[in-house]
């Protein structure tokens, strides 16, 4: 679990909370954390590795030549070797153009993602709704990742936070059998067929899980490149809708349908 975020949103706060110790030095100045620091955790029966990783500020304020540049590649490649990331934001300041950059790199590396909105405790119920209200308007290339708001400091909600990420652990993970995915597609195809594209029938033969983490579906067709942009949407919410994998992307392929040779 890479544990990710601008500087002052409560990262290494957060170690020192779920470990009960302080094994992060906890400074507001940006730039004071350049590594990536793994701990092994178990808590609550969950076994995980945390990765404490360096604030990611925007390039302009990061000198190209400086140790802050190298803790943000730091920070990247630590995203990169972990199954969820939790992007920590600073509920006060609320979420901004850099957050939706790190967490647009977690999911295009197939990451987990969950949203930590840090330091909540000092808001007004309504303060917490509009603040989440911005986190989805910013963040809507992800509608799937949870939000959890917590206190870092004061440990409350972090329980939650946990949950929440062996959740999206498992998630990550599953896998769906080919014939009860099977089945479900066969309804998926009976209330929406896939429209016509420039004159071509397109045909949806069947559909299997390839890989996990993210979990990944090859759907076999008879013209890959002729499935509507919309239709492929409408795939993968009907998957979520039925399967769940909250807190994880989704990837669906389209793979034309091997010829046999002739003579077979």
């Amino acid at each position: 679990m890479a544990i990710v975020g601008r500087p002052n949103a409560g990262k290494s706060s957060l170690v020192n909370r779920l470990t009960g110790e302080e094994r992060q030095l906890v400074d507001s100045r940006p730039g004071t954390t350049v590594d990536s620091i793994d701990t092994l955790l178990e808590r609550g029966g969950h076994r995980m590795v945390l990765i404490d990783t360096a604030g990611v500020r925007r390039k302009a304020k990061v000198d190209p030549k400086g140790v802050e540049a190298l803790s943000v590649y730091h920070a990247i490649r630590a995203m990169e070797r972990s199954d969820v990331v939790v992007l920590m934001i600073d509920a006060h300041e609320g979420v901004g153009e850099q957050d939706a950059k790190i967490a647009g790199l977690a999911v295009d590396r197939g990451n987990a993602l969950v949203i930590g909105l840090n330091k909540a405790d000092l808001m007004s119920a309504e303060e917490q709704k509009d603040v989440r209200r911005r986190a989805r308007e910013i963040l809507s290339f992800a509608p799937w990742a949870p939000i959890v708001t917590l206190s870092a400091k004061s440990g409350r909600g972090v329980k939650s936070l946990v949950d929440t990420v062996a959740q999206a652990t498992a998630e990550h993970r599953k896998r769906v059998a080919t014939a009860e995915m099977n089945r479900f597609f066969e309804e998926v195809l009976d209330r929406h067929p896939p429209p016509t594209q420039a004159g071509r029938s397109v045909r949806l033969y069947y559909v299997t899980q390839a890989e996990t983490a993210p979990p990944t579906f090859v759907v076999v067709t008879n013209y890959p490149d002729y499935v509507h942009f919309s239709y492929q949407r409408y795939v993968v919410n009907a998957i979520r809708d039925r399967f769940g994998f909250e807190g994880t992307p989704i990837r669906v392929r389209y793979r034309a349908k091997r010829k046999k040779p002739r003579g077979e």
